[in-house]
């Protein structure tokens, strides 16, 4: 049965979200808190954005943002943090990919030790795609840690786990994400970080070609017949019913869902030009498994932000 929008927008964990960002938004302006704007804009490419293993399809596209952000002041050892975004992307071809999205988050930070932090935060996210049926309302929670090696250096880990309920079932997933990053100040203004992030979860795949005698090719960070073979829908094989089959005219082919393990690596590079305006640079290299094969994806984007 498929899951529809109408049925998902107040499920519980959503409205403790919600009553969690009213409290930081109330909390605001207390303890000597930060609290402002940060608006932004950027461009990107995705070398595979219909998760192809062997038909993959690239784009590029144009971001922006704009976040109210509460930051802890530090002058205890717990505090409070919350930051709320309206962010849209636009692709370059497949226009049916834009999306609009608003996501909040509001959490507690624990200041272990002066070179040792914790963030533990629930999130809540709804998007809304020009392919209907891949918008989603989203909800999860991430845990983080951050440690200051040197005065230059720094570490972290993070957990975080994500429901995502799309308007059509074969769009929706769960997963766990586990990374871990190193960061390194190069200067006050410049640094870089680089990462790897594990996932496994569900996720769609499209499907490129299917022949009788022989596995299918399918495809792959960030998806007729009445007998038990690969071309009935309804079979539990690995184009059957359990993988929610569809028809996607976005990608032009047919869609399964099925689970899968990401490996990604990435690096990132960032400058502060002043106390307002800074710019990232980023690169991400990630390999996907599952029943249906590996495939594989290069990202990368080019962003400036402004606080104020």
């Amino acid at each position: 049965m498929n899951i529809r929008m109408g049925s998902l927008m107040y499920p519980e964990s959503a409205k403790l979200t919600c009553i969690l960002l009213m409290i930081m938004l109330l909390a605001a302006g207390g303890n000597n808190a930060f609290a402002g704007w940060q608006a932004g804009a950027g461009t990107g490419y995705d070398s595979n954005i219909n998760r192809s293993v062997d038909n993959r399809e690239s784009d590029t596209y144009l971001s922006g943002y704009a976040s109210l952000i509460r930051q802890p002041s530090g002058e205890s050892r717990l505090g409070w943090f919350g930051e709320v975004t309206v962010e849209g992307v636009s692709f370059t071809n497949n226009h049916d990919l834009n999306y609009a999205m608003i996501s909040s988050s509001a959490g507690m930070t624990c200041f272990l030790h002066a070179f040792w932090r914790v963030d533990v935060a629930p999130f809540l996210e709804a998007k809304t795609v020009d392919d209907s049926e891949q918008s989603a309302l989203a909800f999860g929670g991430k845990v983080s840690m951050q440690q200051q090696i040197k005065r230059n250096i720094y570490t972290g880990q993070y957990y975080l786990y994500r429901d995502n309920r799309a308007d059509v079932e074969t769009y929706s997933f769960t997963e766990h994400v586990f990374g871990v990053f190193l960061g390194l100040n190069w200067t006050e203004a410049l640094f870089t970080e680089v990462y790897y992030e594990f996932s496994r979860g569900d996720s769609f795949r499209t499907i490129s070609t299917i022949s009788i005698n022989a596995t299918d090719s399918t495809t792959s960070t960030i998806l007729s017949g009445k007998g038990n073979g690969q071309g009935n829908s309804d079979a539990p094989g690995p184009f059957g019913e359990k993988n929610k089959r569809i028809y996607s005219e976005t990608f032009g082919s047919d869609v399964i869902q099925e689970e899968v393990d990401q490996h990604a690596i990435g690096v990132s590079v960032g400058i502060d030009w002043n106390r307002s305006l800074s710019s990232h640079i980023g690169y991400t290299f990630a390999t996907t498994d599952g029943e249906l094969g590996t495939s594989k994806a290069h990202a990368g984007f080019l962003d400036i932000s402004c606080r104020f």
